[in-house]
Formats: C-alpha cells, structure tokens, sequence
C-alpha cells in the first residue's frame, strides 16, 4: 500500500520531469507522516509564484513580501473540512481590528487545479460570506501548486472516488517569505 507522503513526492517527481504519474489505487493518508512533512517545511522559503485572482487578474507571491501572510490551501469541492477551515479563519477579522487592516495578509489557494478556476475561488469565497480586507483567492497551474505545496509542507493526493485527501493546514510566512508555522 503506498502512503499519501508517497504519493506526494510521487506527484512532485512527475511534476518536474513532467510525466505521468502512477498512483495506487487505494491510497493511504499517513497522519502521521502528512504532519512530519508539514512541520519540516517551518524555516522554508516561499517561492515567487504566479497566481490568478478571482476577478482574473495576476499576483505574485512577491505582492504579499513585507508583511505576514496567512497561508490556507482548500478546494472548494470539498464536502465539509476547506470551508470548515475557512470560515473559521474569518475569526482573523479580530486580528485585523486590533493591529490593523493592513498588517498582514491572507491567501486562499485552490489547489484542485481542474476545478479551483478563478470563477470557483470567487464563487467560494462569496459562500463563505469572506468580505476581509487584504484576503484574496487565487489559483494556479499544477506545476506551481505542486511546488507550493511543497515549500509549504501541504500534502495532498486524489482520490479514486473523486475529491482529494489532504492534511488540515494553515500557514503562517513571516514579510520575508519563510514559513513561520
């Protein structure tokens, strides 16, 4: 039985030689190893990746450098935990009335590359009723969201079913661009 890290790395090898991929028919999500992976990425550098916002336009990773940057990766097929995890990020409006709308940022970025099109991001994020200032949804191309996964320590892999199997994760970059939490 392959495990979900196995998986992972499995993706991103692919990814850079761009090959197909072979998966397991029946993956296995290692808890264990998804949350060593996602604490080993604390003190990584974020690379400049290029999204698309909801509204179509391009933002860099760069865009967000100076400040904090509040990190959620989702799929806004999700059944129930990436809008779970989202609304309860709105609590961050608390944080935002304390130090200041402008202090930090956060970035919610689909990672189901097929169906998170801007159109979705912005479909999610009005079903989420999310009106905060300085938080955007954006998505991008597999090979960048296989290498923000990896900078982040976000594992996650397809389900034969349908759907994604992944870990529970929000992340925290400090103004320079490294992984705080």
């Amino acid at each position: 039985v392959t495990s979900g890290v196995q998986m992972y790395k499995t993706s991103v090898a692919a990814a850079k030689l761009n090959t197909p991929q072979e998966i397991s028919p029946i993956p296995v999500f290692d808890e264990k190893e998804a949350l060593k992976i996602s604490q080993g990425a604390i003190g990584n550098q974020v690379g400049d990746y290029t999204f698309t916002d909801r509204s179509g336009r391009t933002v860099r990773m760069s865009d967000y450098r100076g400040k904090p940057l509040v990190v959620s990766m989702i799929y806004t097929r999700c059944p129930i935990i990436c809008a779970t995890t989202t609304r309860s990020l709105s609590a961050l409006k608390s944080s935002q009335d304390a130090l200041g709308a402008d202090s930090f940022g956060v970035l919610t970025v689909g990672f189901d590359t097929e169906n998170d099109i801007p159109e979705a991001m912005q479909d999610f994020a009005k079903r989420m009723d999310i009106n905060l200032p300085n938080w955007e949804f954006v998505s991008a191309d597999a090979d960048t969201i296989n290498k923000l996964s990896k900078d982040l320590g976000f594992v996650f892999f397809p389900l034969e079913e349908g759907g994604f199997n992944h870990i529970t994760q929000t992340t925290y970059i400090d103004g320079q661009g490294k992984v705080y939490l």
